[in-house]
C-alpha cells in the first residue's frame, strides 16, 4: 500500500513530464513551422540582415581627342550609404544625421528625407552619390555605424567646357541627354556585373563578394582636335562679347573627310557640372534653325548656273535698289549699279539674285535645294539634329515665294547645313557627310567619310568657277573683304537676315543674325568654316561686319597650327622710322 508521500510524488512526476511533453511539443511544432512553412520568410530575413545585393557599376569608356588627349574619363569615387541600427535611439539617428550633413555638405532636404526612411526603417538609403575621396575620408573618421562606402567611378573631364556641346556630359546616374555622351551612350556604359555585400551587427559592410563582373565600355576617339576646339572658343567668346551678341556657333571642319575639327556654340558650360544653365547646353550648331539669308545664295548661284539659266557676263540693273513681286518689296542694303552674274554675289544684291533666280521654275529650284541636304538632317553623329525646313512646292506662293527663297528667306537651315552647303565648292561639288566620332571596328557607324562616297550636287565645272569668278572675290574685294588673311586665298560668302517677331508678325528692323561660311586655303581647301553671330549689337550687325573678322582670326591661328603653307607672297608694305636725335630704333 502506497504511502500518501508515494501518491504525491507520483501525482508530481507525472504532472511534470506532461508538462515537459507539451513544451517539447510546442518546441519540435515551432521548429517544424520556423524550417518548413516560415523557413523562406526567416531566410529572406536574415540574408537581408546581413547581406545585401549590390549592382556593379562599369566603367564608362573614355573619349579622347584625335591626337589622344584626353577629354573625358572615370575616375574612383564612393556612394555614402546608411542603414538602420536597431538599438538606437531618435536622438543618435539624428547626431549621426547632422555628422553626414556637415561631413557631405548635404542640403537640409536631403537630411530631412534620410531621417525620414531611418524612422520607417527602410534598409538601405544612399546619403550622398559619388563622392570625393576627400568627402569619404572625412565621413570615415567619423566611423558611424550603419554607414557604409560602396565604390564607383565618377565621370570627370579635364578641360571642363572645352568641346562641351560635343561631349554633352553625363549627370550622377551616367544618364546623358547629349553630346557624344548620348549618341555612343551603347557604346561608352558597357555592361553592369553583379555583387553581394556582407554586414556585421551594425550594419557595417565587411566583405564584397563578386558574382558577375562588369563589363567596361569601349573608348572613343574624336575627330575634334583640342587645340582647335580651343582656337574656335576663345574667338568665339570674344566676339560674342565684344558685339553682345545673344549667342554664337562656330564650326571647323575637314572638307575631304567632313571630319569636324571643332564645334563650339556659346554660352557654354562647364561639362562637370552637367546639364548646366538651361540656355547654354542647347548646342545650336545643329539643334537651332533660322532663316540663313544671302549666304544661302550659294544654292541659288548653284542652281542657276547648273540649268544654265545665267552666265557670267550676263549682267543686271540693280540701280533702283528694290524690287518688287507679288506685293513683296526686297530691297538691297546700298543701292548698286549694273552688275555682271559674278558681281551679284561679291556685292550680295538681293536684286539681283532674284532677278536671275526668276529664271528657275519652282520645281527646278526645290530640287536643287533638296539636293543641298537642306530640310535633312546632315547624319552627324550628334542628337538633337533638326531637319531644317522646306516647305514643298505646292506651298509655295506662285509670285513671291521664289525670290524670297533665293536670298534665303521662307526656308530655315542649321548652321552645320549652311557648312555642308559651302563645303561642296571645296570639295567640287562632293557633299561629304559631316562627323564628329572617327571610324573603328565594331562601333555604331558614325558617317561614311571621304569624296568617294559622297553623292555629287553640282558639277565640279560650276563649283570651280563659282569659287574662282565669285566667292574668292567676294572676300578679296566684296562684302567679305574684312575676312581677308594674307598669303592665302579664301572663297566665302556672307549673311546677314532679319529675324521674325511671331507676336508682331513681321520681320523686325532691330533683330539680326548674322553670318560668313567659307573655307581656306582656295587652292587645296585644308579647312571649311561657318560664323554665326546672333543679334549682334554695338552699331554693327552685318555678317561681313561681325562674322568675317572671326572667320579671319580663327583661320590665321588655324593655318598656322595646321602647317599649311601661304599659296601666294605676302602683300608688301613700308615701314618708316621717325626716331629723334639720340633715340634707340
Amino acid at each position: 500500500m502506497r504511502t500518501f508521500y508515494e501518491t504525491d510524488m507520483r501525482r508530481r512526476i507525472l504532472a511534470l513530464s506532461f508538462v515537459l511533453v507539451a513544451w517539447s511539443a510546442a518546441i519540435a511544432l515551432r521548429l517544424v513551422q520556423l524550417q518548413v512553412k516560415d523557413h523562406a520568410r526567416a531566410k529572406a530575413a536574415v540574408l537581408n540582415q546581413n547581406q545585401r545585393d549590390l549592382t556593379i557599376e562599369p566603367e564608362r569608356g573614355d573619349i579622347y581627342d584625335r591626337h589622344g588627349q584626353i577629354l573625358a574619363c572615370s575616375l574612383p569615387a564612393f556612394s555614402v550609404y546608411i542603414n538602420p541600427v536597431d538599438d538606437e535611439t531618435p536622438a543618435d539617428e539624428q547626431r549621426k544625421i547632422s555628422a553626414l550633413r556637415s561631413a557631405l555638405g548635404l542640403a537640409d532636404k536631403d537630411a530631412s528625407l534620410i531621417r525620414d526612411r531611418l524612422r520607417k526603417q527602410v534598409p538601405f538609403s544612399y546619403v550622398k552619390k559619388k563622392v570625393s575621396k576627400e568627402e569619404a575620408d572625412r565621413v570615415k573618421a567619423l566611423k558611424l555605424a550603419g554607414v557604409g562606402f560602396e565604390p564607383t567611378k565618377k565621370r570627370h573631364y579635364p578641360l571642363r567646357s572645352l568641346a562641351a556641346h560635343v561631349l554633352g556630359g553625363v549627370n550622377l546616374t551616367e544618364d546623358s541627354k547629349a553630346g557624344v555622351e548620348r549618341f555612343y551612350d551603347p557604346v561608352l556604359k558597357g555592361r553592369e556585373g553583379k555583387q553581394v555585400s556582407y554586414k556585421d551587427n551594425r550594419a557595417r559592410s565587411y566583405q564584397f563578394q563578386v558574382i558577375q563582373p562588369a563589363v567596361p565600355g569601349r573608348d572613343l576617339v574624336l575627330t575634334i582636335d583640342a587645340t582647335i576646339q580651343y582656337i574656335v572658343e576663345k574667338e568665339l567668346a570674344k566676339a560674342v562679347s565684344d558685339h553682345s551678341a545673344a549667342w554664337g556657333t562656330v564650326i571647323a571642319m575637314d572638307p575631304g573627310s567632313g571630319e569636324i575639327l571643332a564645334l563650339a556654340s556659346y554660352p557654354d558650360y562647364d561639362v562637370n557640372a552637367f546639364p548646366g544653365p538651361q540656355n547654354a547646353w542647347m548646342n545650336r550648331a545643329v539643334q537651332l534653325s533660322y532663316e540663313p539669308g544671302s549666304t544661302f545664295k550659294i544654292v541659288t548661284a548653284a542652281a542657276a548656273r547648273e540649268k544654265g539659266v545665267v552666265d557670267y557676263a550676263d549682267v543686271f540693273d540693280c540701280r533702283e535698289g528694290s524690287i518688287t513681286l507679288g506685293g513683296l518689296t526686297i530691297r538691297d542694303h546700298v543701292r548698286m549699279g549694273i552688275l555682271t552674274f559674278p558681281e551679284v554675289l561679291i556685292e550680295s544684291s538681293n536684286v539681283g539674285t532674284v532677278k536671275f533666280a526668276l529664271g528657275l521654275t519652282m520645281e527646278e529650284f526645290h530640287a536643287a535645294i533638296t539636293g543641298f541636304g537642306f530640310g535633312t538632317k546632315t547624319g552627324v553623329d550628334l542628337p538633337g539634329e533638326v531637319n531644317g525646313r522646306v516647305f514643298p512646292v505646292k506651298d509655295w506662293n506662285k509670285r513671291s515665294s521664289l525670290p524670297h527663297i533665293a536670298i534665303g528667306y521662307e526656308l530655315m537651315a542649321t548652321p552645320l547645313q549652311i557648312l555642308r552647303a559651302m563645303n561642296t565648292y571645296a570639295t567640287g561639288g562632293l557633299a561629304v557627310r559631316p562627323r564628329v566620332v572617327k571610324n573603328a571596328p565594331d562601333l555604331r557607324p558614325a558617317a561614311e567619310a571621304g569624296p568617294d562616297a559622297a553623292p555629287r550636287v553640282i558639277s565640279e565645272r560650276t563649283a570651280r568657277e563659282l569659287v574662282r569668278l565669285a566667292f574668292e572675290r567676294t572676300v578679296e574685294e566684296g562684302t567679305g573683304k574684312a575676312g581677308r588673311l594674307d598669303g592665302y586665298g579664301i572663297a566665302g560668302k556672307t549673311g546677314t537676315s532679319q529675324v521674325y517677331d511671331p507676336i508682331l508678325k513681321t520681320y523686325t528692323s532691330k533683330k539680326y543674325i548674322a553670318s560668313f561660311v567659307g573655307f581656306a586655303p582656295v587652292g587645296r581647301p585644308a579647312l571649311t568654316m561657318v560664323v554665326v553671330l546672333a543679334e549682334p549689337k554695338e552699331g554693327f550687325y552685318y555678317g561681313g561686319q561681325v562674322c568675317a573678322p572671326v572667320f579671319r582670326d580663327i583661320a590665321r591661328q588655324v593655318l598656322r597650327y595646321l602647317r599649311i603653307p601661304p599659296e601666294k607672297p605676302f602683300e608688301g608694305r613700308t615701314m618708316t622710322a621717325d626716331l629723334k636725335r639720340g633715340g634707340r630704333p
